[in-house]
């Protein structure tokens, strides 16, 4: 053999060899120093979102100490499903001072597709004179309950005046 055919021979040699190695050992390594660089950043990316969480959790905290008397006079607007004698006793004590008759039915609890409270309807009937009978209307309106006026009719007879309305009373739960 010639020299000239054993540095062809040896450098196809070592260029097989050197294929062979970075082949069988370095891509290996390569890919897995890729991997676990994904997983670094992918554990980074969780830290932050857990730093940010506990951040947001702090603040809602120090939010929820500091409006914690506003919620809970918003927590008392609603009237108690289950027990709704305060509402009653309201609504009682409201036409007598007014000296208004009334008759309450009151219907079942339940929440509509609308909206975002349950609630029960309640319907009055009842007479009184004009002057009374809109002062308390005007008493339900501003209740200390969160309520809707669904319907109102009045007539006049007699020198009084009938009057039926249907009010939707928001309630705490079902």
């Amino acid at each position: 053999m010639k020299s000239k055919q054993k540095i062809i021979i040896a450098i196809a040699s070592f260029t097989v060899c050197s294929v062979i190695f970075l082949g069988a050992l370095v891509y290996p390594v390569f890919h897995g120093v890729l991997e676990d660089h994904k997983k670094v950043l992918a554990h980074k990316r969780e830290i932050l979102q857990l730093k940010e969480d506990l951040k947001s959790t702090h603040e809602f905290e120090m939010l929820s100490v500091q409006y914690a008397k506003e919620f809970g006079q918003l927590e008392g607007l609603f009237v108690d499903s289950n027990i709704p004698i305060a509402f009653f006793r309201f609504l009682d004590e409201t036409a007598a001072l007014l000296a208004v008759q009334i008759e309450k039915s009151p219907g079942a609890a339940q929440q509509p597709g609308g909206d975002r409270w349950p609630s029960f309807e309640v319907r009055l009937a009842g007479r009184a004179t004009f002057p009374s009978v809109m002062a308390f209307l005007q008493k339900i309106e501003n209740a200390p309950y969160l309520l809707e006026v669904k319907t109102f009719t009045i007539s006049t007879r007699k020198g009084e005046v009938e009057f039926s309305l249907s009010l939707k009373v928001f309630t705490k739960s079902l």
